[in-house]
């Protein structure tokens, strides 16, 4: 039998899950995916449309729309998205939220 290598190290055949309530989701973190977030969420013009299909590339079809159905309050929402994006990306949730926020701040300025 030959040897099996991974990356770090680490396991890699997990996905990454988010819980909401009672309920855990499944995120898609697979590298198609993952360039699809990156050009959507390219030179920060991220929008609500932008936003809802980052969702649907996450979580699917059936779960973005579950998710949708709940009607979580916009700040909810938002932090969803950060921990949408660290978890596709491997990232820390800081260094999204940070990130987004900056990214706020630049488009407030040009406006």
């Amino acid at each position: 039998m030959g040897k099996l290598y991974t990356l770090d190290e680490k396991l890699l055949i997990g996905t990454p899950e988010i819980r909401i309530g009672d309920k855990v989701y499944p995120i898609d973190d697979r590298q198609k995916t993952v360039k699809k977030l990156m050009n959507m969420t390219a030179d920060n013009k991220l929008d609500s449309d932008n936003m809802d299909e980052v969702m649907k590339l996450a979580f699917g079809e059936k779960s973005s729309k579950e998710i949708d159905g709940m009607n979580l309050p916009f700040p909810a929402y938002r932090q969803l998205f950060e921990l949408v994006t660290a978890a596709m990306t491997g990232e820390d949730p800081e260094e999204v939220a940070a990130r987004f926020q900056e990214s706020k701040k630049k488009t407030t300025k040009q406006q």
